[in-house]
């Protein structure tokens, strides 16, 4: 059984796939579809990503993993983000 996440934890490789994506514009149901997951699952990724971070929303969570270099612009799809919806 997993640990309740805390503040300083570092982040899961689902969670930080889950931030590269939201990063990237995709919705969570999108996000869920790329990572074979359920949008529960990503809501979850998510939630536990802020908490780790510090972070206050799913925004804040990208913007403080970009900055500490958790993940990088260059690992972004950051073309039109119509091109996503399916």
């Amino acid at each position: 059984m997993n640990r309740p996440s805390s503040k300083g934890q570092p982040l899961s490789p689902g969670q930080l796939a889950a931030l590269r994506l939201a990063a990237s514009g995709y919705t969570s149901r999108q996000i869920a579809h790329r990572l074979n997951s359920t949008e529960r699952g990503v809501h979850l990724r998510l939630k536990e990503a802020c908490i780790r971070l510090g972070a206050r929303s799913r925004t804040h969570a990208v913007a403080i993993a970009l900055h500490r270099a958790l993940i990088h612009f260059d690992e972004l799809d950051l073309n039109d983000t119509q091109e996503h919806a399916a």
